[in-house]
């Protein structure tokens, strides 16, 4: 049976441009001009996929996905998100488990062709490879996940080296991350679920740093298995909440604040550090973060610094 898929856009240039590409790469299109109309339709012929406008003058894309959630048509229909804010802020919250993927406008007709045709036509591409070995995005977004003991690198028999006091945010200033990685590794080597947010690419980390399972999230622009698009720093955040609160006593950490600040502005990333580290305190995780302080005036210095232990030499936390 040819598989069908949803564009739900107020734009008419969109419903034109994705039909015809629904429709060459060998699927059926149905087309909603507002968020109204597509839940209508999403309700009474339930597609297997559906590109969802965010803004919408009628009905947002968000309030869009809250009901077709609540009906449970998410449950075999997938949504990719079709967006041109940066911003995803708060209005994902709760949503995160339903959302397949995000589509940035402008977009590029071949990618957008392939990112369907990955959905439909091979189930196991649904999930990345990487996210299903190692617990990658995808799978520690879901609802009902928590890291069990095989999920989590083998543990060392040794005492730890670094003791990182659980509810504490640490800011390392380092001129490169290597010594935020020594004590993470350390700490996800001793039974400590952990979450690595980074500029390098995964594979990279886990060939010189030795991890296996611990999930990785690549921050870069271009596609890949498990990472984020730098100037989705709402949707960043929260995958990161969501994995604490699931987590509990956990560890995460964060390499590439200065790319974050590039692509979004010190502001808004220091307000994501904020979220994060209220979070850190209420669930009593631990949050490592790596930053060269040369690329920092002395304000944003002090105002990073809030709530944080800081962490310059390398024997401060070491045990005696």
């Amino acid at each position: 049976m040819i598989k069908k898929v949803l564009v739900i856009d107020d734009n008419p240039a969109i419903l034109e441009i994705v039909s015809e590409l629904i429709s060459r790469a060998g699927f059926l299109p149905m087309t909603a001009s507002g968020g109204r109309e597509g839940l209508e339709v999403a309700i009474a012929d339930r597609p297997n996929l559906i590109l969802l406008d965010i803004n919408m003058p009628d009905l947002d894309g968000w309030s869009v996905l809250r009901k077709l959630k609540e009906d449970g048509i998410t449950e075999s229909t997938k949504v990719m998100m079709l967006t041109a804010t940066t911003d995803i802020g708060t209005d994902i919250f709760g949503l995160q488990d339903v959302v397949y993927d995000y589509i940035r406008k402008p977009f590029n007709n071949r990618d957008i062709s392939d990112r369907i045709k990955g959905v439909l036509e091979d189930k196991s591409e649904q999930i990345p490879e990487e996210a299903r070995e190692s617990g990658g995005l995808f799978s520690f977004l879901s609802k009902k996940r928590s890291v069990s003991m095989e999920e989590m690198e083998k543990a060392h028999n040794t005492e730890k080296a670094y003791d990182l006091r659980r509810g504490i945010s640490y800011l390392v200033k380092e001129q490169n991350p290597d010594h935020s990685f020594e004590i993470f590794v350390d700490q996800v080597t001793h039974n400590i679920p952990g979450l690595c947010i980074t500029r390098q690419h995964p594979s990279t980390v886990r060939q010189e740093r030795g991890l296996k399972k611990t999930p990785i999230i690549w921050l870069s622009n271009q596609l890949g298995k498990v990472y984020v698009n730098p100037s989705n720093i709402g949707i960043l955040g929260d995958t990161i909440i969501r994995f604490i609160e699931k987590e509990n006593d956990s560890v995460v950490m964060i390499d590439g604040i200065e790319f974050l600040i590039v692509n979004n502005g010190f502001d808004k990333v220091l307000k994501m550090i904020y979220r994060i580290t209220e979070v850190v305190m209420e669930f009593r995780s631990r949050l490592i973060i790596s930053i060269d302080p040369r690329a920092f005036d002395t304000r944003e210095l002090a105002l990073l610094e809030r709530n944080m232990e800081i962490i310059e030499k390398r024997a401060s936390l070491v045990r005696n």
